[in-house]
């Protein structure tokens, strides 16, 4: 992992920037845009797990119930976003300004995600249980699914 200045802001940290670079890499967009679309599952909390797990820490089954429950209502509300963006950009190019802004606007909502998780990350948890187990679970993917994503993390590290 790449170091990174310190943050300017609360919303500019270094899952932030974790979540920048892993999601910049084609493969990794695609199965997470996959585990979001075919088992309901929430990016911003992948990209947690995949950071913890590249900085080599665990989570508890607490600190993941805890981001869960807390993050439900953000999230609701960028499905919402998400969902208006996927519609716009169907009737592209007409669309194209409202759908470029809709995607900002889901981008900003997922920092803001990502910022909360980030404040979590500094409590004092045990760490007891593998962040990919405990998404796996959470989820439902397969143990091939979840060594394909430790194969992302490691391929992303090395």
């Amino acid at each position: 992992m790449t170091k990174s200045a310190p943050p300017s802001s609360p919303l500019d940290n270094p899952l932030w920037q974790f979540s920048l670079e892993f999601y910049r890499r084609a493969e990794v967009q695609q199965f997470l845009l996959d585990c979001q679309d075919k088992k309901g599952a929430d990016v911003c909390l992948m990209l947690w797990a995949s950071y913890v797990t590249a900085c080599g820490r665990q989570l508890s089954e607490e600190s993941w119930r805890v981001a869960d429950r807390g993050l439900a209502p953000r999230r609701r509300m960028i499905a919402s976003v998400r969902h208006l963006r996927r519609w716009l950009g169907r009737m592209r190019p007409r669309t194209q300004r409202l759908y470029e802004a809709c995607k900002q606007y889901e981008l900003k909502l997922e920092q803001r995600q990502l910022a909360a998780l980030w404040k979590l990350q500094g409590e004092s948890w045990p760490e007891d249980r593998s962040a990919l187990a405990l998404a796996g679970q959470q989820y439902g993917l397969l143990q091939k699914e979840q060594a394909r994503w430790a194969d992302l993390i490691d391929s992303y590290r090395g």
